[in-house]
């Protein structure tokens, strides 16, 4: 017996005493019936305790049921939120290989002078809107062509500026050791010509190459004697 029927049944004995006692029309315990005996109503406790039991049993089931959905609401909130984060870092990454393969085509499919040639047209006409430039240049496909344009211009256009001035000042330093000076020229003072001048223009990591040499020498009708 739990302890929930053993304080049902002491109540129930309460009762039962309660109305012995009513019964009495007076003072006298000579009336009293001593023949009746007080016992437990085992009809009623497991009527009650069954009722006390079914009860229990609902509330504990709703707990549960209502802890069961709120877990499960959880896990699902969770398996959201992780599918959107994973959605999200996927998105980043193939915006990231968008941008390169754009690049990429940009870079592949304009020289640097169509590039300068478009961006001179766009700068003298600030207030035309982009549809008007795209029928104008048939290859810009995108409004970003223009800021990728600018980009390009800005980076190699700034190497090759170094590039040529280099070239002028090797051409230079030959001229004057060859043709004022009589002194012998080689390729290796070709090769300090040009670091001199690369480090003059902070270009630190500027190196001469076998074909560099030899392509200033073409360019410049330099021939090697022995």
């Amino acid at each position: 017996m739990t302890t929930v029927g053993l304080e049902i049944r002491k109540e129930r004995i309460k009762k039962q005493l309660f109305e012995v006692l009513k019964s009495f029309k007076d003072s006298h315990f000579s009336e009293l019936d001593v023949h009746q005996t007080l016992d437990f109503d085992d009809e009623y406790d497991e009527e009650e305790y069954a009722a006390e039991e079914e009860s229990t049993d609902e509330e504990e089931s709703t707990d549960e049921e209502e802890s069961t959905d709120e877990e499960e609401s959880t896990d699902e909130e969770e398996s959201t939120d992780e599918e959107e984060s994973t959605d999200e870092e996927e998105s980043v990454d193939d915006m990231d290989d968008y941008d390169e393969n754009q690049q990429l085509h940009i870079y592949n499919h304009f020289t640097l002078e169509e590039m300068e040639n478009i961006i001179e047209w766009v700068d003298q006409h600030p207030n035309y809107k982009f549809t008007t430039i795209k029928h104008k240049f048939r290859k810009v496909k995108y409004p970003y062509y223009i800021s990728r344009f600018r980009e390009y211009i800005k980076n190699k256009g700034t190497r090759f500026e170094k590039l040529e001035e280099i070239k002028q000042f090797m051409w230079d330093q030959f001229y004057i050791k060859r043709a004022i000076e009589k002194e012998a020229v080689h390729d290796a003072d070709l090769e300090l010509f040009a670091i001199q001048k690369a480090k003059e223009l902070n270009w630190d990591n500027f190196k001469v190459s076998e074909s560099f040499l030899t392509t200033f020498k073409k360019e410049n009708r330099i021939s090697s004697r022995r």
